[in-house]
């Protein structure tokens, strides 16, 4: 009796993975949103440092930290939410080109 090779599954290890790959796309998707969105968070707490009780040093510390902390959470949240997304929060909040119509 002849059967199909592909037809037959061996073991567990021969199961499709694919199934649970979309969940984890999106997890990471939403992660990286929660990253850019925290850095936009950071972005605009360095507008209140000036303001806070500490010395000269301690506010440039606390503001260089601040503004790596916001590199940090743009570039992995750019990385985990993709590309397709990145380019629409750019092409939404970036600047946009004006032409010289004259």
């Amino acid at each position: 009796m002849m059967t199909n090779p592909d037809s037959q599954r061996d073991g567990p290890d021969d199961r499709d993975h694919s199934t649970r790959e979309p969940g984890r796309r999106a997890l990471a998707g939403r992660v990286g949103i929660v990253l850019i969105l925290l850095s936009g968070v950071l972005w605009f707490s360095l507008f209140a440092i000036p303001f806070l009780p500490l010395t000269i040093g301690q506010k440039a510390a606390l503001a260089g930290a601040d503004f790596v902390g916001v590199q940090i959470a743009w570039w992995a949240g750019a990385a985990l939410a993709g590309p397709q997304l990145v380019a629409r929060l750019k092409s939404r909040f970036g600047r946009k080109k004006t032409t010289d119509d004259s």
